[in-house]
Formats: structure tokens, C-alpha cells, sequence
């Protein structure tokens, strides 16, 4: 019989640390829901595989290889058979460099060493375990945010731009509205934990200054409460969804705390009724798969490199933004509201780039990029490591042998936004060239086809 393990461990630091996602980060003042660890053990009696939850923006692929290292050190675990996944939470410290601050290695230590406990933890108490899963629509909380507008470049793409002007025309691609769930029983019935899976960017909670898990806090917390034991969150294909429904008035106001809850609560209340009617697994055996992809980055050329050189030496104070962007990018949005931030922002980007890929001495630049897949029974989940676009993940789950699946983003590492081939021709902030979005406009489909061949791999052997 399959026995489980769950875990928790806190990783909020103390006050005064910048928090990652964010132009203009705050420090962190207090806390509205904590950052933690969560770690899922599961065990066939002749397969151990884990899944790890962390309430944090994002980790590079060799902080991962090494947290992975260390949590399973004296351990039954391979540590290429865990999965860890950042639930990409805006309200939490740097663990990445990013835009203008740098990795925090000192919070990196702590939160490894928690992990270290955590995963300890979780495997001394695994027990024989009954398991239920369900997935189930909840429409409403989660939107496209790639909004294309009539402009005389053809259809174009502004980034979390409003719907409620004339030029405005669709959105480009769908959301993700299903929910997935994964509860555990031990053998008296009693509460032993699961996990929870839905696409939605984490940045509910806005600028508030203070660490934050956002919406994933209450979420877990509320399906605790109801179902008994840990839960931990796994963050979908959401490189392309958030939480604001931009074809209404001011949907700013609809964030915060009081939103975060009644998003977290009416997921909750979905996920309990779906695993209600939900039949127990039968045989739920493990099984781990990784595929490593080798995938190139893009090059900005020598005019960007020379135009952003120019503006953030020379550039006048009163330089036109729109035309400063269709000229260094070939598209007329960034996000909706072009500005001097961004441009600043993006112009350091491309010398940045420039500058990491003329030092490797190579051709062209290739990044190892992590495809990895669990099952669980009739469950499977399937890891990328990127801020993947919804797309993605809907065409894994169409095409997955497994009863649930369960699409988890930054997992193992990250390697930037990936979006969809169309998504660069649109333009708009997630496909324009930076650390943020490096790598070539086919790599989400190289992506996607390794996740499906790893899942009908790993159905085979159920």
C-alpha cells in the first residue's frame, strides 16, 4: 500500500528584506499570510518520489540541483526524483537576481536548511494512505491578461491593458479555469493532507509591504481546515493569467487581502464538493520521468544593443516613449502603459543580454531546461520549469493517459517566460527579449511535447 508523508516548515524572514516580482520592491513590514515549505512524500514500497512547494518567486536551475542535494542526503530519495515548485508569490525575498537587486544567499541558506527539516520530517511520518483526486471548473478568478488592441502595426498585443476602449479587440488566448485536487486518508480516515493545483499569476496581493504567500495561503489553509493534515499549493501554466478582469471598470480595486480570501475560500469550497464525489485510487504506484532539453536562447542584434546604449546615456528627458519601443523592440507595447521605467528597464536588459552571451565563447548560447513528470496512481504531475503560458498547459492535460493532471510552472528552476509562437508575434512584456524572456520562440513547444511523452512514458507503466 502506497504510504504518504506531509510537511510544513516556515520560511518568513524577519522584517526588512525587498521583496522579488515588483518594480520598485518594498521591504517587507509584517506578514498576511506566512511563507513556507510544504513537502509531499509518497512511497510504493519500491518507488519514493517528492514533491516540494515554496512560497517564492522563482529559483535557478542550480540553486534547485542543490537544494535537491541537501534535502535528500541520507535519505531513501533520489534527488532527481523530487519536484521543487515555487508557487511565484510576489511577497517574498530575492532568491533570484533580478531587475536591480540581488540574490539574498543568506535567506537561500535558511531556507534550505528549513527544507532540510521539512523533508525529514515528512518522511518519518509516512503512513499507509488512502488517496482521492478531482479536478473541477471555477471560472471567474482567473484571466488572460494579453489583451490585443487595433494599432498600425496590425493587431498588437499591450500587456494587462484594459478592455473597455474602442481599439481594443480580444483577448489573445484562453484561461485555465480547472482546479485540481489531491487529498489523502490515512486508514482510520483521518486527514493526512494533498495538494492543489490551479493557473494564477500570485499577485493578488498587490504592493502591499508586507511577505505574503497571497492567495495560496488561505487556500491551503482553508483545505486544511476542512480536510484535516497539510496541504500544498502547485502553481499552473500562468505566464499569461492573473486575477484581474480588465472588461470592467478600475479592477485594481478587486486585489488585496479581502480579494485573496475570497478567491482562496471559494476554491476551497469548489475543491471539497469535486473530491466528495470523487472514487478512491486503486493501485497507486509511483513513477518518475525527466527529460533535459537543450534549448537556445535569442540574440538581441548590434541596433538594440546600440539604441539601448543610447538611451541610457544620452537619451533626452523628454524622449518619446512609444517611438523609443517600436524602434528597440519592432512592437508598440510593453505592457498597455508604455514608460520611462520600462524602457529603462528593458534598454539595461538587452546590454545585459549582449553582454552574458558574447563572454561564453560559443556560437549560441544553449540553457539545460528540466522536463520532469510524477504519477501518483492515476495522478500525474508534469514540471516546467519556466513562466509558462496557459496554453501549454492546457494542450498537456488534453493530451495526458492520466485521470488528473496536474500542470506545475518553475518547477526545477527557471528558465524566463515561454510563451506561444503567436505570443511574439503579438509582442507585449512577456515575449520582449531580456533575462526575463530569453529563450527561442519554439522552445514552449520543444517544452511541451517532452512534458506529454514523459506522461504517456510513465502511463505505460500504471
Amino acid at each position: 500500500m502506497l504510504r504518504a508523508g506531509f510537511s510544513v516548515v516556515d520560511i518568513t524572514p524577519a522584517p526588512g528584506l525587498r521583496m522579488e516580482g515588483m518594480p520598485n520592491p518594498p521591504a517587507g513590514e509584517g506578514i498576511r499570510w506566512p511563507l513556507c515549505g510544504r513537502t509531499a512524500v509518497f512511497d510504493d514500497g519500491i518507488r519514493q518520489a517528492a514533491i516540494v512547494s515554496l512560497d517564492l518567486l522563482f529559483l535557478m536551475p542550480s540553486v534547485v540541483a542543490e537544494m535537491r542535494q541537501a534535502i535528500t542526503a541520507g535519505t531513501p530519495l533520489a534527488p532527481e526524483h523530487v519536484m521543487i515548485a515555487c508557487t511565484h508569490t510576489h511577497r517574498a525575498p530575492y532568491v533570484t537576481a533580478f531587475m536591480d537587486d540581488d540574490t539574498v544567499f543568506s535567506y537561500l541558506d535558511f531556507v534550505r536548511a528549513r527544507l532540510v527539516e521539512g523533508m525529514a520530517r515528512a518522511i518519518s511520518i509516512r503512513r499507509p494512505v488512502r488517496l482521492r483526486a478531482a479536478g473541477v471548473d471555477v471560472p471567474g478568478w482567473t484571466f488572460n491578461r494579453r489583451q490585443i488592441y487595433r494599432t498600425d502595426m496590425g493587431e498588437q498585443v499591450g500587456t494587462q491593458g484594459p478592455e473597455t476602449v474602442k481599439h481594443f479587440v480580444r483577448r489573445e488566448g484562453p484561461e485555465d479555469n480547472e482546479l485540481q485536487v489531491l487529498a489523502a486518508q490515512d486508514l482510520a480516515g483521518n486527514g493526512v493532507g494533498g495538494l492543489v493545483n490551479f493557473a494564477c499569476h500570485t499577485t493578488v496581493m498587490g504592493s502591499e509591504p508586507v511577505y505574503s504567500a497571497d492567495y495560496p495561503g488561505p487556500l491551503v489553509g482553508t483545505l486544511e481546515d476542512q480536510l484535516g493534515g497539510t496541504f500544498a499549493f502547485l502553481q499552473g501554466a500562468a505566464g499569461n493569467l492573473w486575477a484581474h478582469d480588465m472588461s470592467v471598470e478600475n479592477p485594481s480595486l478587486r486585489g488585496g487581502a479581502e480579494h485573496a480570501t475570497r478567491m482562496a475560500e471559494a476554491l476551497a469550497a469548489r475543491a471539497a464538493d469535486a473530491l466528495a464525489d470523487g472514487g478512491e485510487m486503486a493501485d497507486p504506484r509511483v513513477g518518475v520521468a525527466r527529460r533535459i532539453l537543450r534549448l537556445p536562447q535569442r540574440r538581441p542584434t548590434a541596433e538594440q544593443v546600440a539604441l539601448a546604449k543610447w538611451y541610457l546615456e544620452e537619451a533626452p528627458d523628454d524622449v518619446d516613449s512609444d517611438e523609443f519601443i517600436r524602434k528597440l523592440y519592432g512592437h508598440p507595447y510593453t505592457f498597455y502603459n508604455n514608460g520611462a521605467f520600462a524602457d529603462e528597464w528593458f534598454s539595461r536588459e538587452i546590454i545585459g543580454m549582449w553582454e552574458w552571451q558574447r563572454r561564453t565563447g560559443t556560437r549560441e548560447l544553449l540553457e539545460d531546461v528540466e522536463v520532469q513528470a510524477i504519477s501518483v496512481g492515476d495522478v500525474a504531475f508534469v514540471g516546467y520549469p519556466a513562466e509558462y503560458f496557459t496554453e501549454f498547459g492546457l494542450k498537456t492535460k488534453a493530451n495526458s493517459p492520466f485521470a488528473n493532471t496536474f500542470v506545475v510552472e518553475l518547477a526545477n528552476g527557471w528558465h524566463g517566460y515561454v510563451p506561444t509562437v503567436e505570443a511574439f508575434d503579438h509582442g507585449g512584456y512577456e515575449p520582449r527579449l531580456g533575462y526575463q524572456s530569453r529563450l527561442i520562440p519554439e522552445a514552449g513547444d520543444a517544452m511541451c511535447d517532452a512534458g506529454i511523452a514523459l506522461l504517456r512514458q510513465l502511463g505505460k507503466s500504471k
